[in-house]
C-alpha cells in the first residue's frame, strides 16, 4: 500500500501545482476584470492541496519517514503544511473583503504564495541530498 501512495503521492502534486496555477490565474482575471467573487473554484484547489498534504502526512506516519534526510522529514512536511495554511488563510480574508476585485486580489495572490511554498516543498523533496 505505501508503495502505490509513494507512487501516486508526487504525481498528484503536480496536479495539484498546475490546478492552484489555473485558479490563481483566473482568479487574477476576475480581479482584473472586476467580476464577482467566486470562491468555488479557490476551494474546489484548496481541497485538492488539502489531499496532497494529507496524503503526505499518511506516507509520513506510515513509510518511516522520520529515518529520512532530515529536509525531507521535517522541511518538506513543515512548508506544506504552511503552504496549506496560507492558501485557508487567504481565501477568509478574501471572503471578509467587501469589493468584488479585493476579494479576488486576496485570494488570488495567497494562492501564489502557496504555490510557491508548494513548488519549495517539491524542490526540497526531488533535490539531491545536501550532504
Amino acid at each position: 500500500m505505501t508503495d502505490v501512495l509513494l507512487q501516486i503521492h508526487p504525481w498528484f502534486g503536480y496536479a495539484v501545482s498546475l490546478a492552484v496555477l489555473v485558479v490563481a490565474v483566473m482568479t487574477f482575471s476576475r480581479a482584473r476584470d472586476s467580476r464577482e467573487f467566486l470562491p468555488g473554484p479557490i476551494v474546489g484547489a484548496l481541497v485538492a492541496l488539502d489531499i496532497q498534504v494529507l496524503l503526505g502526512i499518511v506516507l509520513y506516519g506510515m513509510g518511516g519517514a522520520w529515518d529520512a534526510r532530515p529536509e525531507i522529514a521535517y522541511l518538506h512536511p513543515l512548508i506544506a503544511i504552511i503552504a496549506l495554511g496560507v492558501g485557508h488563510a487567504s481565501l477568509k480574508r478574501a471572503k471578509g473583503h467587501q469589493m468584488a476585485v479585493e476579494a479576488n486580489r486576496t485570494a488570488a495572490r495567497g494562492l501564489v504564495i502557496a504555490l510557491l511554498l508548494v513548488f519549495v516543498a517539491i524542490g526540497i523533496a526531488s533535490a539531491p541530498p545536501f550532504l
